[in-house]
């Protein structure tokens, strides 16, 4: 046994005990900052398409898989009881996402044999106050629940490999499952992980046939269920391949979304540098230390870093598939640095450092999540509905309220990309939508974008009072009241 696997046996507390309260702190941390104001941001794109699958399956309608334009079931089935418990709002949308980031917190625990009471404690605070954990773990996005069930699948992993426990191979196969009915790019995940442990090469040893096949049900169960939307549609299951193929073809050609390979490295360099620092330290020790668990760590870092970087599309969000082995990596050097012998005034030095670090992550994550989340300056806000947004909401609302027709208004709406309108007009009986403007676009409002203007004033045979708005960066709209709306309501 190594120097480093002696010092995590003997550094296991029971996780109630006193010196767990540092990381019982982190996660109440965690919950603090993905659930506060929770509401406050407009849905983007993303989300308002996620929002109205999840309407569709609130009103009945069912859901069925779409391989060629967007991800798995599970944001949506496991969204959907929320909605029908909370009503339809932002925060019910938003508040499983949530959840299941700050629960990467706790989900760390099985770990504490492998990192320790302060290497747990510090990967912790890492993923509790992370900017890109917490900005996008208040999104109604599917890339949260990837990260949170490959934490899963990497924990109950480590218990196998700890105990041969056949239940816990089962659990194991069960977060593999679920995995794969989140992302198409959970195969990308899965290639850095493999890669990752044939460096590391863990012990291993082949489970019985009765295990397997137990193992095996416990994967397939929560795949072919959702994909099937519970039996309801079993082309899904088949397309669940099928779909691999077009979203390989997107992160090749990048649709729009291409960036240089250093991209993500310089997204982390500006918002995660303390994970980014402790990975490189933690990595540097594990390597030096011949530490499986670190090197293993490290090594599906790296390889989730360079196989991001090589492909031409690339997102933000995609980052935290980096970020959370990256904290792991890190807590091989909160681990070594607690375990060593000096003298108090470099243990003080130490604690500030990481004071230091923690602090600013977290002033970085309630400034990116809670004042500036629509700055198009800042790169987590990829693409978002700006909260001048709300206004025109508001305003159109405003519109019906003071109208006799209410909302059965004849709201038309001319926009290429409308996301997220549909969820906010959602309550209108008469509201529809167009990519371009039709021959005939006149109604009661309408709703288009500016640049769409010069079109759309000749074909309009009534009068409107026009009130412009701020949408997203690089792109306002203008909403157009009829005037005969107006005079049969009170002034607006």
């Amino acid at each position: 046994m190594t120097r480093a696997a002696g010092s995590e046996e003997r550094d296991v507390q029971p996780w109630w005990s006193w010196r767990w309260l540092p990381f019982w702190a982190a996660f109440a941390a965690a919950l603090a900052l993905r659930l506060v104001h929770l509401g406050l941001r407009p849905l983007h794109h993303d989300e308002g398409v996620n929002a109205w699958f999840l309407l569709d399956l609130l009103r009945g309608d069912g859901y069925v898989y779409n391989p060629e334009s967007f991800h798995g079931p599970f944001l949506y089935f496991f969204g959907w009881l929320p909605l029908r418990l909370l009503g339809q709002s932002e925060v019910a949308l938003r508040l499983p996402v949530a959840l299941a980031s700050a629960l990467m917190v706790p989900m760390l625990l099985p770990l504490r044999r492998r990192l320790g009471v302060a290497g747990i404690t510090g990967t912790a605070w890492l993923l509790a106050l992370s900017p890109s954990l917490v900005y996008y773990g208040r999104d109604l996005i599917h890339e949260t629940y990837l990260v949170a069930f490959t934490l899963a699948l990497v924990v109950s992993v480590s218990l196998y490999l700890e105990t041969r426990r056949d239940s816990h191979l089962a659990l194991a196969a069960a977060c593999l499952g679920l995995l794969l009915t989140v992302k198409e790019t959970a195969v990308l995940t899965l290639a850095g992980l493999l890669a990752a442990a044939a460096l590391a090469r863990p012990p291993l040893a082949l489970p019985s046939r009765r295990a397997l096949f137990r193992a095996a049900l416990c994967l397939a169960a929560p795949y072919v269920l959702l994909f099937t939307s519970f039996f309801t549609h079993p082309q899904g299951l088949a397309d669940s391949f099928l779909g691999l193929l077009p979203w390989a073809q997107k992160g090749i050609e990048g649709t729009g979304h291409e960036k240089p390979w250093e991209y993500f490295l310089r997204l982390l360099l500006r918002f995660e540098p303390a994970v980014l620092v402790g990975a490189a330290f933690g990595g540097w020790i594990a390597v030096r230390r011949r530490d499986r668990f670190g090197v293993f760590c490290a090594a599906w870092t790296a390889a989730m870093l360079v196989l991001y970087s090589a492909i031409p599309y690339k997102t933000p969000w995609l980052a935290l598939s980096i970020v959370l082995p990256a904290a792991l990596t890190a807590g091989v050097l909160f681990r070594e640095a607690a375990s060593r012998p000096t003298p108090g005034w470099a243990r003080g030095g130490r604690i500030a450092v990481c004071v230091l670090a923690l602090g600013w992550s977290a002033w970085r994550a309630a400034d990116a999540s809670l004042r500036r989340y629509d700055d198009p300056r800042l790169d987590l806000a990829y693409v978002q509905t700006q909260r001048e947004a709300l206004d025109l909401v508001a305003f159109v609302h405003g519109v019906a309220e003071r109208s006799p027709k209410g909302k059965d208004l004849d709201l038309k709406v001319f926009m290429p990309h409308r996301w997220p309108l549909p969820w906010y007009f959602r309550d209108f009986a008469h509201a529809g939508y167009w990519r371009e403007v039709p021959p005939d676009p006149d109604g009661d409002v309408l709703i288009f974008a500016s640049d769409q203007e010069g079109e759309l004033r000749p074909l309009l045979r009534e009068r409107y009072s026009r009130h412009p708005f701020p949408f997203r960066p690089g792109v306002s709209v203008v909403v157009y009241v009829n005037e005969r709306v107006r005079e049969s309501s009170s002034p607006l």
